[in-house]
């Protein structure tokens, strides 16, 4: 029976030996995997703050979406803010979408603009044939306008 080594940081598993180990551990995507761990840990100010002395990401910039997310070796920050006079908790409390593990494909107008108002998309859920029309609320599909939480208690 084959030994097989697995790797927690890239979720995936190799046949165990020393060479096939070495070369993961010294591979690019390993190491990047490792430092996005260790940076899940690290105070998001601080980590916004290093990010931002890097030259700005031209596909965020233009598109409002970068592929590589954390993992960009560019800035996600627009140009010409200072730390040193805006508040990073501030900013990072404005923009959290710099900081987020998945990134989706988001409006420009929405990332440099953040709009009052968050659009509501209407997604349409297709259920499986055959299923009775009265299911339990636990398996509607939401609502295409979402939930109104208005009414909920607020937990202090």
């Amino acid at each position: 029976m084959v030994k097989k080594y697995y790797c927690d940081y890239c979720d995936r598993s190799l046949t165990d030996n020393a060479e096939n180990r070495r070369k993961h551990l010294e591979g690019v995507q390993h190491q990047n995997n490792v430092k996005l761990h260790y940076d899940s840990y690290k105070d998001p100010v601080e980590l916004l703050i290093e990010n931002s002395k890097n030259p700005t990401c031209r596909k965020f910039k233009d598109d409002g979406y970068c592929p590589y997310g954390l993992s960009c070796k560019y800035s996600h920050v627009p140009k010409g803010i200072d730390f040193t006079f805006v508040d990073p908790h501030y900013y990072l409390a404005h923009n959290p979408h710099l900081l987020q593990r998945q990134t989706n494909r988001f409006n420009i107008q929405q990332v440099w603009n953040r709009p009052s108002q968050p659009s509501v998309q209407n997604v349409k859920y297709k259920l499986p044939p055959g299923l009775p029309k009265n299911l339990p609320p636990s398996l509607r599909p939401p609502p295409p306008t979402g939930y109104d939480f208005s009414h909920a208690a607020q937990w202090d």
